[in-house]
């Protein structure tokens, strides 16, 4: 089967999917923006020479390389285009699986509520950016969420005739993970992966968190792992600068961008992967969007990936597959008395990171596969 996937900023969403519809009859064109590319490179290093890329530049327009797709699609005769991240020009993608005749579209949809409500305020623009994303939803027959959490909220917002699959935003690949970490007599490392974002993040539990282990002399480093793109991202990083002046226990990145070699090797030496994510995101056009409902964290892509033990608000939903490896806080005194527990029996530590590995097993490309056949019917 001739396959084309479609990213624009979530190549390490993209990077599963691919990795899902790889198979022996499969032939993949994968369309990307330049950025992503660049981590994809770091992603397939060897394999990447197995699947064609069509590469749109900086400063290439966007609906001119949407042509280039349906000229492509067309030359290439794909019989499936897979679209992981549309995050503008909603009409133009509309036009093109209409134009698509006889071609299987599936839709990955991140942030469920901005498609189905309204933006508040008026004008031109935002008109038709509401226009376009629901002659979108028309448009489209099969759609993809990214959390299992996620699959119930979408369904009740379609007709009944519309199919919902969920491929995670991450497979788990165990011969590339270190498996062998412990804490017995080591300072513990705590990360909290992702682009630094107030809209998503909590940053005053981290400083208070810095400031309960200062307080007690607990041995733990923290990791924010990403760098900020927004102003307020930004004032978060100097304020960790001013932090590191005086404190040893706080890593951060300077750059918009953490390049995936980075990120990996950092992510295997983590002891805790911990998202101190905000119940409700404003993310697009002041939209609430509800996390673990209709949005999901990448945060909890990285656990999979990688296989760590987290720690989450406790009203944070995440899929029952990996609930087991999950410590569940109200105030970071529970984040301390955690890491407290685990640092003085590294034993129970070994058994939660036991139990993270085997949580998830349930996320590997044989497994995803199982539970999306529908999807994956008819290839080799």
């Amino acid at each position: 089967m001739n396959i084309a996937i479609f990213e624009t900023m979530h190549f390490e969403g993209s990077y599963p999917v691919i990795k899902l519809f790889d198979t022996p009859n499969n032939r993949i064109t994968v369309f990307a923006y330049e950025n992503c590319f660049r981590q994809f490179k770091f992603l397939f290093i060897d394999d990447l020479a197995k699947f064609d890329w069509v590469i749109k530049k900086e400063n290439d327009n966007k609906n001119v390389f949407i042509l280039k797709m349906y000229r492509e699609m067309r030359k290439r005769r794909i019989e499936l285009l897979y679209l992981n991240t549309i995050s503008d020009n909603y009409h133009s993608y509309s036009i093109l699986i209409r134009a698509l005749k006889g071609i299987r579209v599936i839709v990955t949809l991140h942030n469920i509520n901005s498609y189905f409500m309204r933006s508040p305020g008026f004008g031109f623009k935002r008109n038709i950016k509401n226009n376009g994303k629901n002659w979108l939803l028309r448009s489209a027959c099969e759609f993809n969420v990214v959390g299992l959490c996620m699959v119930k909220s979408l369904k009740s917002k379609l007709p009944s005739h519309k199919k919902v699959y969920c491929l995670p935003g991450a497979i788990f690949e165990k011969e590339k993970i270190n498996t062998n970490k412990s804490i017995a007599n080591k300072k513990m490392q705590v990360v909290v992966p992702g682009s630094v974002d107030v809209r998503r993040r909590n940053y005053e539990q981290v400083f208070e968190f810095l400031e309960k282990c200062n307080a007690i002399h607990l041995p733990v480093t923290l990791v924010l792992l990403g760098g900020a793109h927004f102003p307020e991202g930004k004032q978060i990083i100097k304020r960790c600068a001013s932090y590191a002046r005086q404190y040893d226990n706080l890593k951060f990145y300077e750059t918009e961008v953490v390049d995936q070699p980075e990120f990996d090797r950092v992510m295997n030496t983590a002891h805790f992967v911990w998202s101190p994510s905000l119940e409700r995101a404003f993310l697009e056009d002041g939209i609430s969007e509800i996390y673990g409902e209709t949005i999901y964290s990448g945060n909890i892509f990285d656990v999979i990936k990688h296989a760590v033990p987290f720690i989450i608000p406790e009203y944070l939903k995440v899929d029952e597959f990996i609930e087991t490896s999950a410590c569940r806080y109200s105030s970071v005194d529970d984040i301390i008395d955690y890491l407290e527990r685990f640092f003085h029996s590294p034993l129970q530590y070994a058994s939660l990171l036991s139990k993270a590995i085997e949580n998830s097993g349930n996320y590997t490309i044989e497994n995803i596969r199982g539970r999306n056949q529908s999807l994956f019917q008819n290839q080799g």
